[in-house]
């Protein structure tokens, strides 16, 4: 899969489009743009976003055919991209929930073990 960034440079390449017009078109100055696009660091999602509309893109969500929900492993994963990206639990607390998903809580005690006095909270 192409980097974004990439994609939206190659895109303005093919369109002739300079950095200003697409400033311009996102609500942007060029420095900011360019500092965006260029300065490896990764642009937030609402920037994408931003670019990618002033490019007449919209980004839609799909299932990949046949996929399942995820299992541990893959919510493994997540997670560790989550933490790399450093996302606020709200805000991921709200994506999953959009996705009719929840965060649950799920204690490592074992609950009658605690009952039992072989283990405390």
């Amino acid at each position: 899969m192409q980097n974004i960034v990439e994609f939206i440079k190659e895109e303005m390449s093919n369109r002739g489009m300079t950095y200003d017009l697409l400033a311009e078109k996102v609500g942007t100055t060029r420095q900011n743009l360019w500092m965006k696009l260029n300065k490896n660091t990764r642009p937030n999602f609402e920037t994408v976003r931003k670019i990618l509309t002033a490019l007449d893109y919209d980004l839609v969500v799909e299932k990949k055919k046949d996929a399942a929900d995820p299992g541990e492993k893959e919510i493994a994963v997540f997670f560790a991209s989550i933490d790399e990206e450093q996302v606020s639990y709200e805000c991921i607390q709200a994506l999953f929930i959009i996705m009719g998903y929840s965060l649950k809580l799920k204690t490592h005690k074992i609950e009658q073990n605690v009952k039992e006095g072989i283990d405390n909270y």
